[in-house]
């Protein structure tokens, strides 16, 4: 549980019993079968953060302070250890930025690939896809974001979900200094370049519901899993970057360590937040239209494209493709997962298909471990129409129930001709029952809006 665990003990007698409960309760809870969990939580935290896992577990500890849970497969525990064995070096990061680590434990919970999120951060216990195992340490980066909301989120919280900015934007920015501090530069920088792009579409899908292109927004009568997006992570990552170069980056970590000093424990709003910027850092709204970025729909025009020697060589790789050039060997060498993500979200949207076999024929980009990179090029190949692929975009959806997965695929398929919505809808009918409620809702509020 997202809690300190106390004791496994026998029932007592009476422990069970309350006026709301049907009679006959106390014997059912007093009955030899049965095993009482106790835990404790000492930290006071939002609803929203109170989580438990039931199942045949085991675990692996990877850390002073970590074990990471899974069902009890050693396979599946082994390879969790050893993707996420720079745990604690995070941890300690972390705490240098941000100051202490107020949750004593930071343990990992490796769920059923049905989990619809990449991550959550439950505190003490973060909850985590199992396609966040990748095999080369990569998936760390999850952990770091999960990692992050321990200060940015869970020790300060949103007000409600129209300022989720607060918690992951802020979040955000604190994942990319952990990445950077414990991977490097040019490995933040890619997770930047990658999120930059994410914006940039999300303004294209937004571009007729522009309130959901604001960091603070209205959600009056609106499911908070339909307008979900990488706004609020991404447009909140760029507020703060901007402000972080406009008074440098010592007196910015200055600026947060007192942020989280002065709220935590708290929830808070964007207006108490902007408050207390202006009280730390006079003149910033002089420097900076705050309101701009905070109210105004779209990406402000001091927003930030990041610049490395990777990045650029990626993206113009990327942009010669246009000019019929694949990338070759020896300048892909030494590319990891991201490397690819960033190079195919930045092709053209829709390529010949004889170009998509060509790729994966030099490539075997459909048959990559990491979802990222499989993911982003089965989309690439339902938009170009390539149906050689297809079996395998029906085995991805069946196979995993990550939102993140589920919604460029369906979102490709039900736009694509009539035997795609087909083929969308015949899938979606046979994989549903392993799909968590909330996933499945998400398909279905797609398949309403195009079919």
């Amino acid at each position: 549980m997202s809690a300190r665990h106390v004791d496994r003990r026998s029932p007592v007698s009476g422990e069970g019993h309350s006026h709301l409960l049907p009679g006959g309760f106390n014997s059912l809870w007093c009955s030899e079968t049965r095993v009482v969990e106790e835990f404790q939580m000492n930290q006071p935290i939002p609803p929203y953060l109170f989580a438990f896992a039931v199942g045949e577990l085991g675990f692996r500890e990877v850390g002073p302070r970590t074990r990471v849970y899974s069902e009890a497969v050693n396979s599946v525990l082994d390879a969790a250890a050893k993707e996420f064995a720079g745990t604690e070096e995070m941890i300690r990061q972390g705490e240098k930025l941000f100051g202490d680590y107020d949750w004593e434990r930071f343990d990992l919970l490796v769920l059923p690939p049905s989990f619809p999120y990449g991550g959550m951060e439950n505190p003490r216990m973060v909850f985590l896809t199992p396609t966040v195992i990748k095999g080369d340490a990569s998936g760390a980066q999850v952990v770091a974001h999960e990692l992050a909301h321990s200060w940015t989120g869970n020790l300060i919280t949103n007000m409600n979900n129209e300022h989720f900015w607060l918690n992951e934007g802020f979040t955000t920015y604190a994942e990319r200094r952990i990445v950077e501090a414990v991977q490097g530069e040019d490995r933040a920088i890619l997770n930047t370049g990658i999120g930059w792009k994410g914006l940039n579409e999300e303004m294209e899908r937004f571009k007729d519901n522009l309130e959901f292109t604001k960091l603070k927004n209205n959600q009056e009568g609106v499911d908070p899993d339909a307008v979900y997006s990488e706004v609020p992570y991404e447009k909140g990552f760029q507020f703060l970057w901007r402000i972080e170069r406009q008074i440098g980056r010592p007196a910015f970590d200055e600026f947060i360590k007192k942020y989280i000093a002065t709220f935590k424990f708290k929830s808070i709003d964007t207006h108490t937040f902007l408050k207390f910027l202006k009280a730390n850092v006079p003149g910033t709204e002089k420097e900076i239209d705050l309101v701009l970025w905070t109210e105004g729909t779209g990406i402000p025009p001091d927003a930030y494209e990041p610049v490395s020697n990777l990045y650029t060589k990626i993206v113009s790789l990327a942009n010669e493709f246009k000019l019929g050039r694949m990338p070759r060997e020896d300048e892909v060498a030494d590319w990891r997962g991201q490397e690819w993500e960033l190079y195919l979200e930045n092709l053209p949207k829709i390529i010949e298909a004889s170009q998509v076999l060509a790729l994966d024929e030099r490539y075997r980009l459909s048959e990559s471990k990491d979802y990222e990179v499989k993911v982003a090029f089965l989309q690439l190949a339902i938009m170009s129409q390539c149906r050689n692929f297809y079996g395998e975009v029906e085995k991805t959806l069946k196979e995993v129930g990550r939102m993140k997965y589920l919604r460029p695929l369906y979102r490709a398929l039900v736009q694509g001709k009539e035997e795609d919505k087909i083929l969308a809808k015949r899938v979606f009918s046979e994989a549903r029952e392993c799909y968590h409620p909330i996933a499945r809702g998400v398909v279905e509020s797609i398949f309403a809006k195009h079919l």
